[in-house]
């Protein structure tokens, strides 16, 4: 590879700055060209081609219609692959076993992944002859997810709009008063529904899963046929999300 002057630069160093590019994604949803130009103190056509080759690679992706880099196949791989028995999605799912049973619904556990939320575990109760079935690895624009919602509530305001501006919709002036008005209201409640947006005739109820700071790092949610999950219901099983939710923090963080 070659520098803007011309000049070789070492494949080492060429390694080293995509590491350190793929580190940023831990402290942001995405980069930017100009990110990744100003953390590696480099010119912006050399961190095109490095974001470039990271992209090709799997290890990067662009959501359509976004100039910003997201976290890619490869990454989510290596992460699962990694992954020890302390890991966030290894201590839920005993919890996400118990609410299902004590709700008799599917419940799934999301993080935020861009614009995106990404199902890291699911339990479906089988008891129903209909169900909702979230899939682990699926993702899907967080706008119209109950855990999508309640996760962009929690955003700063920067983070919010780096984030919504990933999502083809975000040009549109009335979709964007809209849902930052519901996000309000998320802030406020700390809960968000999901009624028939993302498919017609299911619902779901979501509540965020904090670190003992208050930040928020991943969202449980409970799906349902619209049948069985109407508005009336929607306190009760915010009840017991709130106390599982309380639970993973605790086995997760610890009790200091």
């Amino acid at each position: 590879m070659s520098n803007d002057d011309g000049q070789r630069v070492p494949a080492v160093s060429s390694a080293a700055n995509a590491l350190r590019l793929l580190m940023l994604l831990e402290h942001q949803p995405s980069l930017r060209v100009v990110d990744a130009s100003r953390a590696l103190n480099v010119a912006g056509s050399t961190a095109h081609r490095l974001l470039t080759c990271l992209k090709d690679e799997g290890f990067l992706r662009q959501p359509a219609g976004s100039r910003a880099y997201v976290a890619g196949p490869n990454i989510l791989k290596l992460a699962r692959h990694f992954s020890d028995q302390n890991s966030l999605e290894r201590i839920a799912h005993t919890h996400l076993e118990r609410l299902c049973k004590q709700v008799n619904e599917a419940v799934n556990l999301q993080v935020l992944v861009g614009h995106e939320v990404l199902c890291l575990d699911a339990v479906v109760e089988d008891r129903h002859g209909l169900q909702v079935r979230s899939i682990r690895g699926q993702r899907v624009s967080a706008s119209v997810s109950a855990a999508g919602k309640v996760l962009l509530a929690a955003l700063k305001p920067a983070e919010l709009e780096e984030a919504l501006g990933q999502d083809p919709r975000h040009p549109d002036a009335d979709w964007s008063a809209t849902l930052h008005a519901e996000l309000a209201t998320i802030r406020e409640f700390g809960y968000a529904t999901n009624m028939g947006e993302r498919e017609p005739g299911v619902h779901a109820v979501a509540v965020p899963i904090n670190d003992p700071t208050g930040k928020s790092i991943a969202a449980l949610a409970v799906a349902a046929p619209s049948v069985r999950l109407p508005h009336v219901r929607v306190s009760g099983l915010i009840t017991h999300l709130r106390a599982a939710s309380g639970a993973i923090t605790l086995d997760y963080f610890g009790s200091d």
